[in-house]
């Protein structure tokens, strides 16, 4: 769904009218019906205050569905001398990331990796 159509649908689910919302956002009823129609986009920062004002974040409004999470190279993270760990950061040695890097390549061994769809 369009930004323009998640404005009035959030607006009219509050019950207020374009007038009441724009007057409590600081921007004229003109500048409101052109968001609410697509004619024209807000600014972030009008963004932001008409999202606080609805009480919805700005990936609600904007409707930004949340990607997939990236996916680490663990053999790439172990050559760094610093890695992080359930929140805390940890030095490791030469000697300690061979060790790590034998133990993950041990572990994976179990499993089939994943086929890249990018690859077929």
């Amino acid at each position: 769904m369009a930004l323009y159509k998640n404005l009035k649908r959030v607006r009219t689910r509050t019950g207020k009218s374009q007038l009441e919302v724009a007057h409590s956002v600081g921007i004229s009823n003109a500048a409101l019906s052109n968001y609410e129609t697509g004619y024209r986009e807000p600014d972030l920062e009008t963004l932001k205050q008409l999202a606080v004002y609805y009480g919805v974040s700005l990936d609600e409004l904007a409707e930004v569905k949340p990607s997939a999470p990236p996916v680490y190279d663990l053999w790439a993270v172990i050559k760094n001398k610093e890695v992080a760990f359930n929140g805390k950061r940890y030095a490791l040695k030469p000697s300690q990331r061979q060790q790590l890097r034998k133990q993950l390549a041990d572990f994976f061994e179990k499993y089939d990796p994943l086929v890249d769809k990018s690859e077929k």
